[in-house]
Parts: C-alpha cells; structure tokens; sequence
C-alpha cells in the first residue's frame, strides 16, 4: 500500500506542476490576446487616420494626373487595410486556438488530479 500511495502521491506531484505551467501558458495567451487588441485598435486608428489624411489631400489636388494619383493612393491603402486586417484576424485565430487548447489541457490535468485524488483518499 506505501509503495501504491507513494506512486499516486508522486503523481499528484507532477500534475500539480503540469497545472501551473499549463496555468501559466494560459496567462500568456491572455497577455498575447490583450496586445492583438491593442494591435488592432491601433490599426483601425491609423486606417482612420489615412483615410482623413486622403479626402484632405484629395480636397487640396486638383487635375486629371492628382486625381488619378489620388485614386492610385486610395487604392494602395485599401490593399495594404486588407493585407493587415487578414494579418490580424489570422493571429487572434492563432491566439484563441492556442488559449482553447491551454483549457483542453488544463481540464485534462484536473481531471486527472480529481481521479489521482480518489485513489489517494481510497
């Protein structure tokens, strides 16, 4: 019986340990989170920004070659917003992936911590 509580005791031991890392993981993935919201916010300021920054130029343009530059202008910008939102949006999927699998896991180790727990007080 020592030999089988000592077993399930090392046990509980490393899921204990499994716990925190996969604890912490989690807070890291939350922190990512935190900064892809950050991110994002700032993308959508400086897409308002140069969008501001393209109406007073094209106020100030005047002629068939500024405004043909204007429509080029506009057009980059456009391409380079989707580049950053599809950017974006690849890496909060990334993040949240990564978050569900940190849970998945940390249920997995409680769990086993629960069952290790029964036959410890068994």
């Amino acid at each position: 019986m020592d030999a089988t509580h000592s077993q399930i005791e090392q046990q509980l031991q490393q899921v204990k340990k499994a716990k925190i890392t996969i604890e912490t993981t989690i807070d890291q993935t939350r922190r990512k989170q935190n900064e892809q919201d950050w991110l994002e916010e700032d993308n959508h300021h400086l897409e308002q920004e140069k969008l501001a920054l393209l109406d007073f130029l094209r106020s100030g343009w005047q002629g068939e070659e500024a405004s043909g530059f204007h429509r080029y202008l506009e057009e980059k910008q456009h391409e380079e917003s989707q580049a950053w939102k599809k950017d974006l949006q690849a890496k909060r999927t990334h993040v949240e992936t990564e978050l569900q699998e940190n849970k998945a896991q940390l249920h997995a180790l409680e769990t086993k911590q629960a069952t290790l727990q029964k036959e410890w007080n068994a």
